[in-house]
């Protein structure tokens, strides 16, 4: 990635800049409670001017006029043809100008305003502005034909908040199909529900003050894949050695029953009963090629459990074609509890549910809520094989403790032919 040396500073004074901020109680005609007029004397002009130019805009770093009544210091200049500011407090050295959507030269006006609202002549400051994010965001961008869609991510180090715009022709014109709203360090999104045929699709990034990429043109060969049939689903008739036991009320078979928030399985509560490195096994009535499924989360009222609780964090899923009697006499007991062994089980994947934050618990966004609320999705290795029985290890729930549960899963993929 390009031009990105500044990235680290530019995070830096950002903060400086919002603490000064913060102290500033106003800068403006409707912002003058307790500032009442003292004189009619214009303050000083902000000195020893220095720029550092960043990707779309600049640090600008000056000495503060001296004036005892100092309110702030503006910086005005044109955005897309409309004018912008940036205000910074008397107690701070240097403000942040961005939203420049192209690399090139630019005039920024500076003046200082007292709090008898007397504003100095404006003194012109040139940039010349880096990358914009926009572009440097657009050079990351990476799509790849999947199940069903297409999965695309990208990267955003400095957390921008962006549109990623997914556009699709009809009659010869672009229309939106989707549109992806992040300002994640490492972006991803999913299109699904396309169908199996060529598609070209056009994409391109906007930031909140409208500048855009340009856009990438690119043909799809979207996968056919369909929803796997739950009412096929079923518990196995006796628990495999190693398997963990349900709560009475909240059985395995609640994980297709449709509810992906209060319903759940859940793992008996007790000492001799611990899921971490214990699984659960059940059978999806039919032997597919899976392409990818989604876990939901007991989430509560008001997300209460929500990337808490006894929600799975890390997993291990394995499947097979067919369940043998050594299956269900194979195990390994200690401590007088037994645990599985997988003999005749192939590893699917390992699996680490996602946090778009990345922030540590108990921090969790709005960003993390719409995407759990919406099921925790993974695709499965392309070169896996079919299987129709599932078995889950568990290894670590996000509270750390020791039961686990379950709100919901979907699989999907192609259907093995009789």
């Amino acid at each position: 990635m390009r031009n990105m040396n500044n990235i680290s500073e530019l995070v830096k004074y950002a903060f400086v800049t919002l603490l000064g901020t913060l102290c500033l109680a106003g800068c403006g005609q409707d912002e003058k409670i307790g500032l009442n007029a003292t004189d009619s004397v214009a303050p000083g002009l902000p000195t020893n001017i220095e720029v550092e130019n960043i990707n779309g805009g600049a640090i600008i770093r000056y000495t503060p006029p001296k004036d005892d009544d100092l309110l702030c210091v503006v910086a005005s200049y044109m955005i897309n043809g409309v004018e912008r500011t940036t205000k910074a407090s008397p107690y701070v050295d240097s403000l942040i100008v961005e939203g420049f959507g192209k690399v090139g030269d630019y005039n920024i006006f500076l003046k200082s305003v007292d709090k008898s609202q007397n504003e100095s002549e404006p003194k012109t400051v040139s940039i010349s502005p880096l990358t914009p994010p926009v572009e440097y965001i657009y050079e990351s961008l990476k799509i790849t034909d999947s199940f069903g869609g297409v999965s695309l991510t990208w990267k955003n180090p400095t957390r921008q908040n962006i549109i990623l715009e997914v556009t699709k022709k009809e009659n010869g014109e672009w229309v939106s199909l989707e549109n992806f709203y992040s300002s994640i360090v490492e972006g991803q999104a999913k299109i699904r529900g396309l169908a199996a045929e060529p598609i070209t699709l056009g994409y391109r990034i906007r930031d909140r003050w409208d500048n855009y990429s340009e856009m990438l043109e690119l043909e799809s060969n979207p996968l056919y894949e369909e929803e796997l049939d739950k009412s096929k689903f079923k518990e196995l008739p006796t628990r495999l050695p190693g398997d963990c036991e349900a709560m009475g009320g909240l059985p395995i078979r609640n994980i297709w029953q449709g509810n992906n928030n209060t319903d759940c399985f859940h793992s008996v509560a007790n000492s001799d009963n611990p899921a971490p490195g214990r699984c659960i096994t059940f059978d999806m009535g039919q032997v597919a090629k899976v392409s990818r499924f989604k876990m939901w989360q007991r989430r509560g009222d008001a997300n209460v459990w929500t990337y808490t609780h006894n929600n799975l964090k890390k997993y291990v899923i394995y499947g097979c074609t067919e369940l043998t009697d050594e299956m269900y006499n194979s195990g390994v007991e200690k401590d007088g509890i037994m645990y599985p062994t997988f003999e005749g089980w192939t590893k699917i994947m390992d699996v680490e549910c996602y946090k778009p934050s990345g922030q540590d618990n108990p921090n969790i966004t709005n960003e993390d809520i719409e995407y759990i609320q919406n099921g925790d999705e993974h695709e499965v290795p392309i070169e896996a094989p079919n299987f129709r029985y599932v078995r889950i290890l568990m290894l670590e729930t996000w509270s750390g403790g020791t039961y686990a549960q379950i709100g919901e899963m979907t699989f999907w993929g192609q259907p093995a032919t009789e």
